[in-house]
């Protein structure tokens, strides 16, 4: 325990030597500074002057300063229990307490930082009449208790309710007119721990070896994680340390994780809420089948070929139909058309593309009729529709569509 506090006198000591030792004109000079170092940085003279000192820092876990270095407000220390609700905020994550005020005194808060043991401060030595930390002072001819009454006042509890107009302000509603004045401050604890975690998950030693094997090209058994479309924002420009202790060690810098809305692709594949051929066929898909197939129609010939192609042209439409009707049961999950929402999509089209029905489409053929007529139809009502001098198809070109229709679909039972 004693080594590290005579550890940070002996720094503390070292870095007031440097620069007056190089301007000594003699030894002299340099013995005389050597000997005021030592009187200085002893504990019997460093203690009670840092004691002063300390009502010069505030211990907070909102500071004011994140918004503006000039904002003065109360010192607020956030006391708020921990619950598992699913929310990232004050209380559900361990962090420590900030410290903001005047920073010639930071060698203050330093020392009461100091480890007594793995989980022990010399702060929490104070708070807690540590015998140990007291046997210590009290050998250096020092009272303890008027020590730990003035360095505790660094967590005094500050009753005062003072905001800045510095400070980001809301109007928050709470009934009609009536609204409370909000001022917004920063948990800077919680943003420290984040920007610990993200550090850790992009720069730990894991991580460095890991993306170096994948330079390498090499095998790596656990990988690594990062975090994209990060943004860094800076707090207290050169001088960090006048906003917090804790903004101080991250060098003035914040991460900002992406707030923006996820960009969605387009869905390839809809349900269909009433009708599957008006919500989910578009004949502008198959307008270049429709005009070929007008143009063979329209030949004054009457051979085989042309019977042929006419054929080629009506089988590739109805192919194409079905393939879209897999598609969108495999899209789905299975039930997905006994929802409220699909009430009114026609039950020969529930059967057709609910994974559900399958028991019910191997065992009866009577919807396999009724489809096929509805297919027959909705591709000679296409036909008509894109063709502005489409001929007129009547009672026979239907049979004739619906059979094709039905024989495509006993010959794709076996994968539809």
């Amino acid at each position: 325990m004693a080594e590290s506090i005579y550890a940070f006198l002996n720094e503390r000591k070292e870095l007031w030597l440097k620069d007056r030792i190089k301007k000594a004109e003699n030894e002299t000079v340099i013995a005389e500074l050597q000997q005021q170092a030592n009187d200085k940085f002893s504990l019997n003279e460093w203690l009670p002057d840092a004691a002063k000192r300390v009502t010069q820092l505030s211990m907070v876990s909102h500071p004011s300063k994140f918004s503006h270095p000039s904002a003065k407000t109360s010192s607020v220390i956030a006391k708020v229990e921990q619950s598992n609700d699913g929310y990232l905020r004050s209380g559900n994550v361990d962090y420590s307490l900030d410290v903001f005020g005047n920073a010639a005194a930071m060698d203050v808060f330093k020392f009461l930082s100091l480890p007594l043991n793995e989980n022990f401060t010399v702060l929490d030595g104070f708070e807690q009449q540590d015998q140990a930390l007291k046997t210590l002072i009290t050998h250096a001819k020092l009272n303890f208790d008027t020590l730990s009454t003035e360095f505790l006042k660094i967590k005094a509890t500050d009753h005062s309710v003072k905001t800045d107009h510095l400070v980001k302000q809301i109007y928050f509603p709470v009934r009609e007119a009536q609204y409370h004045l909000l001022s917004i401050l920063t948990p800077s604890g919680l943003i420290t721990r984040l920007k610990q975690s993200i550090d850790a998950i992009r720069f730990s030693e894991d991580t460095k070896q890991a993306k170096e094997a994948r330079k390498k090209n090499e095998h790596h058994e656990i990988g690594y994680a990062d975090i994209f479309d990060l943004t860094i924002t800076g707090y207290g420009g050169t001088q960090p340390q006048n906003v917090s202790v804790l903004n101080s060690q991250n060098a003035g810098r914040a991460y900002l994780l992406s707030s923006c809305p996820p960009v969605l692709e387009k869905r390839a594949t809809r349900l269909p809420k009433t009708d599957f051929f008006l919500q989910c066929l578009y004949r502008k898909n198959y307008q270049d089948s429709f005009i070929q197939l007008h143009k063979f129609m329209q030949l004054d010939l009457n051979n085989i070929d042309i019977r042929n192609a006419i054929r080629n042209i009506i089988q590739f439409v109805i192919d194409q139909i079905l393939l879209q009707a897999l598609r969108t049961r495999e899209y789905a999950t299975e039930g997905w058309s006994n929802q409220d929402y699909y009430a009114n999509l026609p039950k020969v089209q529930r059967i057709w593309l609910d994974k559900i029905h399958q028991k019910e489409r191997e065992a009866d053929n009577d919807w396999c009729d009724e489809l096929s007529k509805e297919i027959a139809r909705w591709i000679l009502r296409s036909y008509e529709k894109i063709i502005s001098d489409a001929y007129t198809l009547g009672t026979g070109e239907l049979l004739d569509v619906k059979q094709r229709v039905e024989k495509s679909l006993q010959q794709a039972k076996g994968f539809f």
